[in-house]
């Protein structure tokens, strides 16, 4: 088991320091909708250079937009 945890789980479980950890770490699409958002944010929505920065093209970002937003 590892013992150090990557800074940006890290971030998830910083608020919740007694709880248990297996019930409180995000999953893999939390992390990948975080992300995505987080390219967006840093390129101010420019969709082109974002999906460059994520090595996906532009129609799978907007597809991957879509399916993060809430139902």
């Amino acid at each position: 088991m590892r013992k150090f945890m990557p800074k940006y789980l890290y971030f998830y479980l910083v608020f919740n320091s007694d709880a248990n950890y297996r019930v409180k770490l995000p999953t893999l699409e939390d992390l990948k909708s975080d992300y995505i958002g987080y390219v967006l944010d840093i390129t101010k929505n420019n969709v082109s250079e974002a999906a460059e920065i994520l090595h996906i093209s532009r129609p799978m970002l907007h597809s991957r937009k879509r399916s993060t937003l809430p139902h």
